[in-house]
């Protein structure tokens, strides 16, 4: 029975486990990392191919305006699951992982209710702008497309946490293949299809297409969490419990939501100051550089629900363990990818767009490809000090390396063109990966950086942490 508790795959995880069997192995985590890592690959290609296909079958200003609408939804869907992603994979590891599948039971509940709320919320908020009249002044479309992106969004944001939840009793595969490649290997065909048969999709179909179809492959999983969730023992949260939870939620929300408004924010000062087709060119780069991490990404779906277990248990030399194994195998395979960029970045630049295939823009796809393998080196700073209570002390980090970074990226993009903006952006990664790492080392005792793998930390930091505490 604790087999199947422990099995990536599982369904279900309702059976009350004993603590030790919520931990998986090394190996068992290294073959659930590479199952992951695995997906994670196939959702780029296949979302590559996604936006492909929907381009073919809309002209150039519908496409424009669904890519607005995916990148609003995108945006708004991470801001509206008020950080419940991340809480669920912190309170239910930590819960049933000391045997009190009451109270992780509750939680879960919990955060479903938070999470829809917010979504509620927040898609409800897209669906008021589109009825500002100044707003929609140029676009005839505007409420419409608002109202799309208002579905797209609710998807998207609901689709994660379901995913998240079910990563948290460790149903790793079914929690990823829905979302990551199910829903894109069926729109693919589908938008194929609109194309041969000559049909021009407006951005407004595209978008209640494109939602439609990823609540449709969702639906299995939320099927299986309420039911779960409802059929599930569950006691009353003591009022320690529920402060926990409300302190945890409000830093939860701010460093799950803050790094890709960052990135926006980026995208557009960037845009900005070079104009759009530099921009272009950057974007192209800056999604490129993804591959870096796409690895690590992976390892950190099985990660997360090891880290906050093991973390809550008092096995602290485990996660030190985990995280440091997982820079180095994040790392090896970042260094792959950057040395791939610097041999054959120009073909692949040329991928997207040929006039992209010039020497200052392979430059530029190379630093972004050293911020990220640094980055990697790291390891899995984020999911770490969201998981063991460090998450104000993280939201402090990214506000304020972030805030500097963007002025970094304003000046630096005037005076030096992509370059600049790629030394900026990159220099930001680097430098808040290396303070995280020092701020874990002193404040929990865990190095999860590659230099814990290699320096043995996994048994120093640990004693180094009890002493600080007695």
């Amino acid at each position: 029975m604790g087999d199947k508790v422990s099995s990536h795959n599982t369904i279900s995880a309702e059976i009350s486990p004993p603590a030790n069997n919520l931990r998986q192995s090394i190996g068992a985590l290294a073959r659930s990392g590479a199952v992951a890592s695995v997906i994670k690959l196939a959702s780029a290609g296949l979302s590559f191919l996604m936006f492909v296909t929907v381009a073919m079958t809309t002209d150039e200003r519908q496409f424009g305006l669904y890519s607005a609408a995916y990148a609003g939804a995108s945006l708004t869907s991470f801001f509206s699951i008020v950080g419940q992603q991340s809480a669920v994979l912190r309170f239910w590891p930590q819960y049933a992982g000391n045997n009190d599948l009451n109270s992780a039971n509750g939680m879960m509940a919990r955060s479903i209710l938070v999470a829809l709320a917010g979504l509620g919320s927040f898609s409800l908020l897209i669906a008021v702008i589109g009825f500002l009249p100044l707003a929609g002044a140029q676009t005839p479309e505007w409420l419409s497309i608002c109202i799309a992106t208002t579905v797209l969004a609710f998807a998207l944001g609901w689709s994660e946490f379901v995913a998240c939840a079910l990563r948290a009793k460790n149903a790793l595969i079914f929690a990823l293949l829905p979302r990551d490649v199910i829903w894109r290997a069926v729109a693919i065909p589908i938008f194929i299809l609109a194309h041969f048969m000559q049909i021009k999709m407006s951005a407004v179909m595209a978008t209640y297409l494109t939602a439609g179809l990823l609540l449709l492959c969702i639906a299995p999983q939320t099927l299986v969490l309420f039911r779960d969730t409802i059929r599930a023992k569950r006691g009353p949260l003591t009022r320690e419990q529920k402060r926990e939870f409300k302190t945890v939620t409000l830093g939860l929300w701010g460093v799950t939501a803050l790094p890709p408004a960052l990135s926006q924010a980026s995208t557009l000062l960037v845009a900005a100051i070079l104009g759009p087709e530099a921009a272009g060119a950057i974007f192209v780069a800056d999604r490129t550089m993804r591959l870096v991490v796409l690895a690590l990404n992976g390892i950190n779906q099985a990660l997360a629900p090891q880290i906050s277990g093991a973390f809550h248990s008092g096995d602290r030399p485990h996660v030190q363990r985990i995280t440091s194994l997982a820079a180095f195998a994040g790392f090896v395979i970042a260094l792959s990818v950057l040395m791939v960029f610097v041999f054959f970045g120009d073909q692949i630049l040329s991928v997207f767009n040929p006039a992209y295939a010039t020497p200052t823009m392979q430059i530029t796809l190379i630093i972004f490809g050293i911020g990220a393998t640094v980055g990697t080196a790291c390891g899995p700073t984020e999911i770490l000090m969201q998981l063991t209570g460090l998450q104000h002390a993280l939201f402090k980090l990214l506000v304020i390396v972030n805030v500097l970074g963007l002025c970094a990226t304003a000046v630096l993009t005037y005076l030096l063109g992509p370059i600049g903006a790629a030394l900026s952006i990159s220099g930001t990664i680097i430098v808040w990966c290396v303070t995280a790492v020092f701020i874990a080392r002193r404040s929990i005792g865990i190095n999860p950086s590659i230099l814990g793998f290699f320096a043995g930390e996994d048994a120093l930091a640990a004693r180094s942490f009890l002493k600080g505490r007695s």
